[in-house]
């Protein structure tokens, strides 16, 4: 009796030590920085597609991140998704680089995700657009397509 009363408290004792010796275990593991895409680290599997160390978190060198022609074409998908797993590498100026000079992102595709974004003009605009469209006619084209489309014909009928 005495016999399993000590090894019931020596399997207990124990016990605590490989919980404790655990949970220090995981503490003692770095936590992310705040600028550190949370969601991102959740859904990596791997730490080492992005760090060569990952204990110390040191980034691999810039042309370990090659993006292929494909990649350039298509990353509207991904920066889509969330614009922090870009902004992991990139500055928000990288992207202005291209978009603000030689392709303009259209705002219903930056503001998907918010519908009153996507309202840029003014509440009397409609009254004032022909002015627009004939100084321009491209700065409509760039988000409302040709003319032929649905919202110039909804009015303008030829």
């Amino acid at each position: 009796m005495i016999r399993h009363k000590l090894f019931a408290l020596f399997a207990a004792v124990a016990g605590i030590v490989a919980i404790s010796a655990c949970t220090h275990a995981v503490s003692r593991e770095a936590s992310l920085p705040s600028w550190h895409p949370q969601e991102l680290a959740t859904g990596r599997v791997d730490c080492s597609e992005c760090h060569e160390d990952r204990v110390r978190g040191v980034v691999k060198p810039f042309a370990s991140f090659s993006h292929s022609p494909i990649f350039v074409k298509e990353h509207r998908y991904y920066a889509g998704q969330d614009d922090r797993l870009c902004a992991t590498c990139h500055k928000r100026s990288f992207c202005n680089d291209c978009h603000a000079n030689e392709l303009e992102i259209k705002p219903s595709i930056m503001h998907g995700d918010r519908p009153d974004r996507e309202l840029i003009h003014r509440g009397d605009y409609l009254t004032r657009h022909q002015v627009d469209g004939k100084i321009d006619p491209t700065s409509c084209y760039r988000c409302h397509g040709r003319t032929n489309n649905e919202q110039c014909v909804a009015c303008h009928r030829r």
